[in-house]
């Protein structure tokens, strides 16, 4: 049976990265009817009127106690857009990263656990393709910024 997505929902997706350790925090989600436990990084639904800056940042201190400045969201992708087909859900959501130097976490109810995963074993532990993806995204995004500038040829 072929499956459509009939309603759309707006999110947002951040990726916190210690670049000193280059380290990624994911947050484990606890079982439900649908799914066993899982990891992801921070996520969250907001209206199709929430300007994205202002839910991740909400989405962020909420999920781990983590007070970011606009500054510091720098937009991965602009708009990851995927379809759940047993929800019939298309998920709209930009996907950013924040670069940060404190691993502290206050966890909130919503999560099980957090862990800050060395750069090489997040995919390994993201349960969604969804996000493996946007991570393959974010991980490529974080290495073209420290990539060496190609040196001019000499004569």
């Amino acid at each position: 049976m072929q499956w459509t997505c009939s309603m759309i929902k707006y999110s947002i997706e951040c990726w916190l990265y210690n670049d000193l350790q280059d380290r990624f925090l994911l947050l484990r989600c606890p079982v439900t009817h649908r799914h066993d436990e899982y990891w992801q990084p921070v996520t969250g639904g907001r209206n199709a009127e929430e300007p994205c800056v202002e839910a991740c940042l909400r989405e962020v201190e909420e999920e781990t106690g983590v007070k970011l400045a606009v500054e510091m969201l720098e937009t991965v992708i602009p708009e990851f857009c995927f379809c759940i087909p047993e929800a019939r859900i298309e998920l709209r959501k930009p996907v950013y990263l924040a670069r940060v130097r404190s691993e502290k976490v206050v966890l909130s109810s919503e999560h099980i656990g957090y862990y800050w995963f060395d750069a090489t074993e997040v995919e390994s532990h993201l349960h969604w393709d969804s996000n493996k993806e946007s991570f393959r995204q974010v991980l490529a995004f974080t290495r073209r910024q420290f990539a060496p500038a190609p040196s001019s040829p000499s004569r």
